[in-house]
């Protein structure tokens, strides 16, 4: 299994159909590469997305080209073959830890699987200790 500390960013926005197409319409056309992509409704006509970037300064001044008010923040991801259990160690490595997972999102394809992890900000270190990211 291996992991990786990587950086991601956060935009604020409108909870109203078409932002994420939107937004990827407007990374595709700046030529921005995303690994990841994320977009829920935060209640109260808000919505958040997260993108993982190919390129961390490519999208930084991408977004500062288009507009985009961007927060940045650490996630980590893992990967490795994809079977019954494999995330388990990892999840149990960090709550041993005592490390606060925030967010888990894991999905394998063609028999691998690869999740991302973000931690309380308090508990990167932490977990990038245990996770050797």
């Amino acid at each position: 299994m291996a992991a990786k500390r990587v950086d991601c960013f956060f935009l604020d926005v409108e909870d109203r159909p078409g932002v994420v197409a939107q937004l990827a319409r407007q990374l595709r056309d700046a030529k921005i590469n995303l690994k990841g992509l994320w977009g829920w409704g935060a209640g109260e006509g808000k919505a958040r997305i997260v993108c993982v970037p190919q390129n961390n300064k490519k999208f930084m001044e991408g977004a500062r080209r288009l507009g985009l008010m961007t927060t940045q923040g650490v996630a980590f991801y893992v990967s490795g073959a994809d079977k019954v259990g494999a995330l388990c160690n990892v999840l149990d490595s960090l709550g041993q830890a005592g490390v606060n997972i925030k967010v888990v999102d894991a999905m394998g394809f063609s028999g691998r699987f690869g999740a991302y992890i973000w931690v309380d900000p308090t508990s990167v270190e932490s977990a990038g200790r245990v996770l050797k990211a």
